[in-house]
């Protein structure tokens, strides 16, 4: 189930006018259920620019890591933590009866990640070029990422904020494990 460039592209602009706080940027999300499935395709268009983090990663780290080994142990771990959230939040979001919901959040969420990405990578990159401004860069970027996805967990779920805020940590918390977890084995 691959998207068409024009469902992409729209997505993509959903995702664009959440970040500015738009949340009218839900309207241009397929909200069906082939659209929920086909959103998991932005994981395909993150990909790219999470390597590129894993390679920053590998080549900064001390010890030596078998390239093969870290291709089989990140790509397993991209594919969990790509998987993990959206199974967590569908028993969340049972529980706190949102579920009529949930699909608009996981879609919503999924397409945000390709701006997520964007923007963690700019910010990465002004730290190669300002050295001194690298850990705060990172800083700010981390920030406004959290927040964005507060913002679109509250917008598409149409929660309160608190309810958001608790969702965003869980899937901080499930992504902090997979990472740790991951690194271990390398």
């Amino acid at each position: 189930m691959i998207p068409d460039q024009q469902e992409v592209v729209r997505s993509i602009y959903g995702a664009y006018r959440l970040a500015w706080l738009d949340r009218s940027g839900m309207s241009h999300f397929n909200l069906s259920v082939d659209g929920f499935w086909r959103s998991f395709f932005a994981a395909v268009l993150v990909a790219p620019g999470y390597a590129l983090l894993v390679v920053q990663d590998l080549v900064g780290r001390p010890e030596a890591v078998s390239p093969a080994w870290a291709l089989v142990i990140e790509t397993l771990g991209y594919v969990i933590s790509w998987a993990a959230f959206p199974l967590i939040a569908v028993v969340v979001t049972h529980l706190l009866g949102l579920s009529r919901n949930y699909a608009a959040m996981i879609i919503a969420a999924n397409w945000a990640a390709v701006i997520q990405i964007g923007v963690f990578l700019v910010a990465v990159a002004l730290g190669f070029v300002l050295p001194a401004l690298s850990g705060l860069t990172v800083t700010l970027a981390t920030v406004a990422i959290l927040f964005y996805q507060w913002f679109v967990f509250r917008t598409a779920l149409d929660t309160t904020g608190g309810i958001a805020i608790a969702l965003v940590l869980v899937d901080l918390l499930v992504n902090a494990a997979i990472s740790l977890t991951a690194d271990s084995l390398l």
